[in-house]
């Protein structure tokens, strides 16, 4: 039986070793039982100065056929506005420019939000050429582009009217959580035509990271691991932590970002070297080591974020069995999540006094409370995000 096609278009895919990357290969080896895959991408590695994990390589499926724009001429200062919108807008053209040219009516496109250029190009192709579009919403532009990196408002709100638009002409629009879904809603409702919304949640790797106690005597360890840009308020969480006097507590971060230097220069301002470490990036087969190596994980969104985005190292926390310490607005997915199963602590931005009395009563006596609330985390992870039923998901809606 001949399948249908269906092109995956995505910035990032393997062997790039990003959880964007990790998510797009999966999808894809797993639409090879129901549809012939192809795949337009961006280049295999996009930083060459970075360490390539040999040992956490995704294997694709042989059947999969995979067409790489050039990374030529793009090289991003992420502490420069216009470095990132330059090589957000030419990463998109090239993609685009691909898909126009292999993309034919009737076919099936999965795309993924980023680069976000890309999300009007894909939606005036659509108008053209009559394929089936859906697109799995990792951000929501432009208001993640106000939030992070200031837009002009009148600049702002000619955005809003594009993208606005661009979403409502999908077919199928995949949410990552009920606070997206109701966004995504809102943006949708004013247009003529409105797509399904579904909901399928970011994935557990239970398989690859598995808990294991962390033992250490003297100290309980909360860990912030991930990218360390200004959306995630890793600067806000020290400026609270500052004004704890808990010798029980330490801060350690890994990981690197847009905001790093600025986040070490204030914790020597601080004089916190003994109660903060930097460790640094991190490899994908690391994981397991960095996610077990805390008694809390911490977990973080500016105010303004709600909606927007769902923080993708929550669900391997739950695989690592760790509670999480989550500093959001309220409602949103993880703490929703949090607050119905138990498996760890919320905070909204604003409760810095709040955050700092838990901070300050925390000792070592809580390790009991922690390691209870962590196997919780674990057994969410198995029964409601795990790969197997994010996978089906995807199956079944696209």
């Amino acid at each position: 039986m001949i399948k249908e096609k269906l092109w995956i278009i995505s910035e990032l895919f393997p062997p790039d070793e990003t959880s964007t990357s990790y998510i797009m290969g999966k999808i894809a080896n797993a639409m090879v039982c129901k549809y012939d895959v192809h795949v337009i991408c961006g280049p295999s590695v996009y930083d060459k100065n970075k360490k390539s994990d040999s040992n956490g390589k995704l294997l694709l499926d042989n059947s999969i056929e995979v067409l790489r724009v050039k990374g030529r001429g793009i090289n991003e200062n992420k502490a420069n506005k216009l470095s990132r919108a330059r090589k957000f807008l030419l990463m998109s053209w090239r993609l685009y420019k691909v898909a126009r040219k292999k993309i034919e009516k009737g076919d099936n496109v999965l795309m993924v939000t980023n680069p976000f250029p890309l999300i009007i190009m894909m939606a005036y192709l659509k108008k053209y050429c009559d394929f089936s579009l859906s697109m799995l919403v990792h951000d929501i532009y432009p208001e993640g582009l106000f939030t992070e990196m200031h837009v002009p408002k009148p600049i702002y709100c000619i955005l809003k009217k594009m993208f606005d638009k661009a979403y409502s002409s999908t077919d199928l629009l995949i949410s990552i959580g009920r606070d997206m879904s109701e966004v995504l809603i809102d943006k949708c409702k004013i247009q003529k035509h409105i797509p399904k919304i579904e909901i399928i949640e970011n994935w557990s790797d239970i398989q690859t990271i598995q808990p294991d106690i962390y033992n250490n005597e003297k100290r309980l360890v909360v860990q912030y691991a991930g990218n360390v840009g200004r959306a995630q308020g890793v600067e806000e969480f020290v400026d609270v932590l500052r004004k704890v006097n808990n010798d029980f507590i330490e801060f350690s971060i890994w990981g690197t970002g847009s905001a790093e230097a600025d986040l070490i220069h204030k914790v020597d301002q601080y004089g916190m070297r003994s109660i903060v470490k930097f460790n640094g990036p991190y490899l994908r087969s690391q994981q397991i080591n960095v996610l077990n190596s805390c008694s809390i994980a911490l977990v973080c969104l500016v105010d303004g974020m709600y909606g927007l985005g769902v923080p993708s190292k929550s669900y391997n926390i739950l695989a690592a069995g760790k509670p999480i310490l989550y500093i959001g607005e309220r409602n949103t997915e993880i703490w929703r999540m949090l607050k119905e199963n138990g498996n760890g602590f919320c905070f909204e931005p604003s409760d810095k006094e709040e955050l700092k009395k838990f901070l300050c009563s925390l000792t070592m006596q809580d390790l009991p409370k922690l390691q209870e609330m962590g196997r919780i985390s674990r057994k969410l992870a198995e029964e409601k995000y795990s790969e197997k039923i994010a996978l089906r998901k995807f199956l079944e809606f696209v």
